[in-house]
């Protein structure tokens, strides 16, 4: 069963639903404040009790080397504690380190927290602002911090009060009298004394808080995020929530900056959400303050004087004048082709209540030939009848146009746009060549078809990568890995840089089935290995020949894609890359 959704669909979901979602915060979300998460605490105390123990230097003694860890963990391994990564570690180096002192373990956990290692970064500055707006109205933590708290005080300027196990019983109350925020302590606050680190406190979590946790389980969607899913005790409520009727109505969605780190008991929550019928996902996000800040830019009608607030660090324009353009050698030349022309309009269905995955669904599941994106509504290229016939029954026929007054600012503003325009100048330049668009992430390449390498237009790419004249293959299969092949390809990007919309080019090798490319390091490697200036610049050269025309001219060139169809895209290319002089002989 394939968990993972898009994040662009999540986003989605988000900027429809925000008000009927509830947020779990991880440690993971004040990692990037400059707080410890669990397992930065655990190799913490793991240190400082090997050291004390073998009469070490603690300070010679960083985690963050590999083999300085592998080492401790040796020691602990061999004396019969928990395994690595397993469940029970917090707990045990808890109590291995301060039995049951709780001024002790009081003391230590107020130390690593202390309110002068916090930076307030975007993400908890974004999640405030979210608050503010009412978009966000309920959060649980596992958090001891005042992060959250110190946001919200320098976004919104009130206070906010978190429930805690010293007033937990009020949290439930709170919940059903709508009094929002709402923002609750699982594991207690540490300045309080019934802090809740322990093996014995963990089994007994605080009730009234799960009480409540529970019963906002039945009226909201839930956003994981920072959370590793290793507390046993924590994923118990979480399925205490899924036994009760109709629970996460706007569905469950797990973030993790990375898919190669989610735990079993994740994937195990995940499943069963979905076999009770809930829209549940995991989706890759990046950090916390990634997320959030994507997040943030979607959000509509937002105060600018809140916006300041959050994107407290954003540039502002400034003044200062660009330097005259030197004539003194040498010429520095870039892989930027400037767009000197866009479409300016596209196809445009409204969507009202539809789920973002069940558009984005549909859209993979039929596949109609054309360039599709969601931006206040689904925006395209291609034929409509197409989009509309694989929309069929979550749509209306109703297609109209959206116009982009200003398209270069536009698309700096919205990822969404930005999606857009990336995939029409793809297929457009992609269009009857002999290459294969492909993707990867969110990157799209334009790769050699080996099924056409004797096509004349690929001469002079074959004389690229040869050597002294003589052509070289520019695709093939990968010794020692069967049933892998490769082919040249090269890495189609926009970026939009004081005004200007350029297309970068970036030439690459490819690997087919692409889940084997790590596998293929050693081939990449000695395939890139010595294309030095001049081999790299006839590389460049040789691909904007096969996708666009002539090189160096300054001629440009338009390409278009679905130019049958009722919303075609043509853009405007130059053939002269960008280049930069020395201002000051």
């Amino acid at each position: 069963m394939h968990l993972q959704i898009d994040e662009q669909a999540f986003l989605l979901h988000f900027v429809q639903n925000s008000p009927q979602l509830m947020w779990f915060l991880g440690a993971g979300t004040s990692r990037s404040s400059g707080l410890p998460t669990a397992m930065d605490l655990i190799w913490d105390l793991k240190r400082q009790y090997y050291c004390a123990k073998e009469n070490q230097d603690i300070q010679a003694h960083n985690v963050s080397n590999h083999a300085i860890k592998a080492k401790i963990q040796s020691y602990f391994d061999g004396i019969g504690c928990p395994e690595i990564w397993s469940n029970e570690e917090y707990s045990y180096y808890f109590e291995l380190m301060f039995g049951e002192d709780y001024a002790a373990q009081q003391s230590y956990i107020q130390n690593q927290l202390s309110p002068e290692k916090v930076t307030l970064t975007i993400g908890p500055r974004a999640l405030a602002g979210l608050m503010e707006m009412h978009r966000s109205r309920v959060i649980f933590t596992t958090n001891f911090d005042d992060v959250l708290e110190d946001a919200y005080a320098a976004v919104a300027g009130k206070n906010l009060t978190p429930f805690n196990l010293e007033g937990s019983y009020a949290a439930l109350e709170a919940l059903n009298a709508e009094r929002f925020p709402l923002y609750a302590k699982i594991h207690g606050d540490f300045r309080y004394q019934k802090i809740k680190n322990l093996s014995m406190d963990l089994l007994n979590n605080d009730e009234k808080i799960q009480e409540c946790f529970v019963a906002a389980a039945g009226r909201y969607g839930l956003i994981v995020t920072g959370y590793s899913g290793r507390d046993s005790n924590v994923m118990a409520m979480f399925e205490k929530a899924l036994v009760q009727p109709n629970p996460f109505p706007q569905g469950v969605w797990w973030t993790v900056p990375h898919t190669s780190s989610i735990a079993p008991a994740v994937v195990t929550f995940i499943e069963a959400a979905r076999e009770k019928g809930i829209i549940a996902h995991i989706v890759e996000t990046g950090t916390f303050d990634v997320m959030l800040y994507k997040v943030w830019r979607q959000i509509p009608n937002k105060p600018q004087v809140q916006d300041d607030k959050v994107r407290s660090a954003r540039a502002h324009p400034v003044s200062i004048p660009l330097p005259k353009p030197g004539k003194p050698y040498p010429i520095l030349r870039t892989n930027a082709l400037e767009i000197i022309g866009v479409p300016r309009q596209c196809g445009m269905l409204p969507v009202i209540g539809i789920p973002a995955s069940d558009v984005f669904s549909a859209v993979r599941e039929k596949q109609p030939d054309a360039v599709i994106s969601y931006q206040d509504g689904i925006v395209f290229w291609g034929d409509s009848a197409q989009v509309v016939k694989s929309l069929e029954g979550l749509i209306a026929n109703d297609v109209g146009v959206r116009e982009f007054v200003e398209p270069v600012t536009e698309i700096a503003e919205s990822t969404y746009l930005k999606s857009l325009y990336e995939h029409g100048i793809a297929e457009a330049l992609c269009h009857d060549k002999p290459v294969l668009l492909r993707k990867k992430g969110k990157t799209y390449y334009a790769v050699v078809d080996y099924r056409q390498v004797d096509d004349e237009r690929f001469v002079s790419l074959k004389k690229a990568v040869g050597f002294r004249g003589i052509p070289g293959p520019i695709s093939g299969t990968v010794r020692g890995l069967p049933d892998t092949h490769w082919s040249e390809c090269i890495r189609l990007r926009l970026e939009e840089r004081a005004g200007v919309l350029w297309l970068l080019l970036d030439p690459d090798v490819w690997i087919t089935p692409l889940k084997n490319r790590e596998n293929a390091h050693d081939f990449l490697r000695s395939r890139k290995l010595k294309r030095y200036n001049n081999q790299s610049y006839d590389i460049l050269d040789a691909w904007i020949e096969i996708l666009i025309g002539p090189v160096g001219q300054g001629t440009p060139v338009t390409v278009t894609y679905g130019a049958d169809t009722n919303y075609p895209a043509s853009f405007t290319v130059s053939t002269r890359t960008a280049f930069s002089r020395r201002a000051f002989a």
